[in-house]
């Protein structure tokens, strides 16, 4: 008889790697040089409150995108079998899902960097095979 293990210790495994992810992946602050500076110490409680929500943030946000991801990855695959073998079809359909952040962090949160959460189409590669080429010298 095969053991299978309880969702809850998945989850609770997922969790904490998502965690260590979010707070290897955060930059550190190195504290102003200024001593006893009110607006130092204001700025270094305000980053330290940015890196948490961008932690608690991205306990959300990171399996949010993964399985969004995966299920991109599935999908081109799928439109990619189903086209007959194009792959400007699964491209167009892969890169959107897998490019983008995968962390939330603390400039995402303060507004001075965007989050992308669908990435950038592919980049054009020239003609594409099934468009017949014009002949500009009819």
């Amino acid at each position: 008889m095969r053991y299978v293990r309880p969702m809850k210790t998945q989850l609770l495994k997922g969790i904490a790697l998502a965690s260590l992810v979010t707070v290897m992946s955060t930059p550190l602050y190195a504290q102003s040089t200024t001593p006893n500076s009110k607006a130092a110490e204001e700025g270094v409680g305000e980053e330290a409150g940015y890196g948490v929500g961008a932690a608690l943030a991205s306990v959300f946000y990171i399996p949010a995108k993964v399985t969004y991801a995966g299920l991109g990855l599935l999908t081109g695959g799928l439109g990619y079998v189903l086209t007959g073998g194009r792959a400007d079809v699964a491209n167009n359909i892969i890169y959107p899902a897998v490019r983008g952040n995968y962390v939330v962090t603390p400039s995402n949160l303060k507004g001075t960097e965007p989050i992308y959460f669908v990435g950038a189409p592919p980049p054009e590669t020239g003609p594409r095979a099934d468009v017949p080429a014009t002949n500009a010298t009819r």
